[in-house]
């Protein structure tokens, strides 16, 4: 069958759902789960417990990067006279 044929062409794969609608089945927000409505977030962490998270992530970035100088400070004594 040639490009330029007589015939009317085959309906689109994916038919809009309503008049006026996008084809596409992908929610509006992009982020795969669609959302439940407005203001239906995750609950927000307040108080006591934001503040303990905060200084636990604290405390473990301070530690990670004080092992890191330490094994710089080992490494090069090691290498160095």
């Amino acid at each position: 069958m040639s490009i330029t044929s007589l015939t009317t062409p085959a309906p689109a794969i994916a038919q809009p759902r309503h008049p006026g609608h996008a084809a596409s089945v992908r929610p509006a927000d992009r982020s795969g789960l669609g959302s439940a409505g407005p203001g239906d977030g995750p609950e927000k962490m307040r108080g006591v417990r934001l503040l303990a998270v905060w200084i636990g992530l604290t405390a473990g970035a301070w530690a990670v990067l004080g092992g890191a100088g330490y094994g710089l400070y080992i490494a090069l004594h090691t290498l160095l006279p």
